[in-house]
């Protein structure tokens, strides 16, 4: 949000990768919470993010499994 407040440009999409990897199980759902109001108070329309915690991606909108696309390919 710093960024784009002061870069003067719309961003309607939000990246991270692992952010929350040094986090404990109850930051970790904080850090979900903190990230769906930087959303709302941004204006973004969405975050892709990567994240190895099966709770957070299970609060995830949506989920791109990367390795169930790959056995899909597999046992074409």
């Amino acid at each position: 949000m710093y960024l784009a407040q002061n870069s003067g440009q719309r961003y309607e999409t939000l990246f991270s990768d692992e952010a929350d990897g040094p986090l404990d199980a109850e930051r970790k759902r904080m850090f979900m919470a903190m990230k769906r109001e930087v959303l709302r108070l941004g204006g973004y329309g969405r975050e892709l993010f990567i994240s190895q915690t099966p709770e957070l991606t299970a609060m995830a909108d949506a989920v791109i499994d990367l390795d169930a696309m790959q056995e899909a390919v597999a046992s074409c």
